[in-house]
């Protein structure tokens, strides 16, 4: 067995935590049979919908009024093409997820891409439910974002919601306490415009609200940055606000960023202290754990140097780069973010992967991205950047794969419910 085998055989049946995801939480609740292929793998992703418009296929065929069949050979006609995107990396592991593709056969050379491409058809997943999904990948813990005025009713202690926001929208407190006895414990807000963390607005806005609660109830604080959402008015017309066609802007300023992070931590926070402890007066501020997620690769140097700016008494890695998110979570993305995060982080801190996924098969990418991961510390060790030593790597394996994901949520959101029930206090 060689090495990136070894450390993959410590990784790969490690739970799945994710932490930040679009999966309906309302089709998860009621667990019932899926749909075909198709409605399941890619009528909602914009991903395959950029794709397919890449290549030249009409929107008839992809977000129009043709017929499933039609929109189905579109995405089959695409899909030999993306050899090098990762949308055909996830395709093996998402399909391989529900039995349609043999990936033990494929690594061992037995079958080729093309004829199981050729083969792939529209077929049923009616076997299949939201829960025996969650049962093969072995999820403990999902966290699909949803507005603040959703209905947070879900069946499974493995499903919790986290709270989805913009940077200059309302929340009141009441609407953040009954997102916290949902098991929520992820505030996910999007800062297209990160200068916009300086305004005035920003500052007096609930965005300071929902950091103070966060800080005080252990939440993390999720920030994506540097989204460009207005490009094609003609795509945005047909498609709507998620249709597939954003773009990134120019790399975060870490000034604004850092003004913003100290800001928080210079304000003292008016909801008291529950998530830390009471005894470190350190604690008692305006900023929670935060992950920074850009859009622009060229800030994420910048950003994991953030990470030894603002650090806080028990709380390993208070504030750090997040995993590749959008238009670098593909290998090259997620190595760079490795890269940057051991040389001006903490690599053992660091929380993984999550999907920011729409569908249910994209739960493979977390194996994916062990398998990404544990290639890359296999080269680390062969060239002898990290030590040969079990003792050291296998440890790190384990947390970044999965420990520091799950220290997110705490105790587990079941164990909260039942506090909560009793009338007991989460702590």
């Amino acid at each position: 067995m060689d090495l990136a085998e070894t450390y993959y055989s410590w990784a790969k049946d490690l739970p799945v935590v994710d932490w930040h995801n679009h999966l309906d939480v309302a089709a998860l609740a009621a667990d019932a049979s899926l749909g075909s292929l198709y409605e399941v793998w890619v009528k909602a992703d914009p991903y395959k919908h950029r794709a397919m418009r890449i290549c030249g296929e009409p929107e008839r065929v992809i977000t129009g009024d043709a017929p499933e069949a039609e929109k189905w050979e579109a995405w089959r006609r695409t899909l030999p093409k993306l050899v090098g995107n990762p949308l055909f990396e996830w395709a093996r592991a998402e399909l391989a997820l529900v039995g349609i593709f043999n990936a033990e056969a494929q690594r061992r050379g037995k079958r080729r891409d093309s004829d199981w491409i050729r083969s792939l058809e529209n077929i049923s997943l009616s076997n299949w439910t939201p829960s025996k999904i969650l049962r093969k990948v072995n999820a403990e813990v999902l966290s699909p974002c949803v507005g603040a005025d959703s209905d947070l009713a879900t069946k499974s202690a493995k499903v919790v919601p986290s709270l989805r926001l913009s940077a200059g929208e309302e929340v009141s407190v009441e609407t953040l306490e009954r997102f916290h006895a949902a098991g929520c414990r992820v505030a996910d807000i999007s800062v297209d415009d990160a200068s916009s963390l300086s305004s005035p607005i920003t500052r007096h806005s609930s965005l300071r609200l929902v950091a103070a609660f966060a800080a005080a109830n252990r939440w993390t604080l999720l920030l994506h940055l540097g989204a460009l959402r207005e490009t094609s008015a003609r795509l945005r017309a047909i498609a709507g606000p998620a249709g597939g066609y954003a773009a990134m802007r120019a790399p975060v300023d870490p000034v604004v960023v850092a003004q913003f992070l100290n800001a928080l931590e210079s304000t003292p926070n008016p909801l008291g202290r529950k998530g830390y402890d009471p005894l470190a007066a350190e604690n008692d501020t305006c900023l929670p754990r935060t992950i920074l997620l850009t859009l622009n690769p060229e800030a994420h140097a910048q950003l994991a140097a953030l990470s030894g700016s603002f650090t806080r008494e028990g709380s390993p890695g208070h504030v750090q780069l997040g995993p590749a998110w959008w238009w670098s979570d593909h290998a090259h993305g997620v190595r760079d973010v490795l890269e940057k995060t051991a040389a001006f982080g903490v690599l053992s801190t660091f929380v993984g992967m999550t999907t920011d996924s729409r569908s249910i098969l994209s739960l493979a990418r977390h194996d994916w991205f062990r398998r990404v991961f544990c290639r890359w510390v296999a080269g680390k060790v062969s060239c002898g950047d990290f030590p040969d030593d079990e003792t050291l790597l296998k440890p790190l394996v384990g947390a970044v794969c999965y420990r520091n994901a799950r220290e997110i949520f705490g105790q587990s959101p079941e164990t909260d419910r039942n506090r909560l029930q009793s009338g007991e206090k989460t702590p």
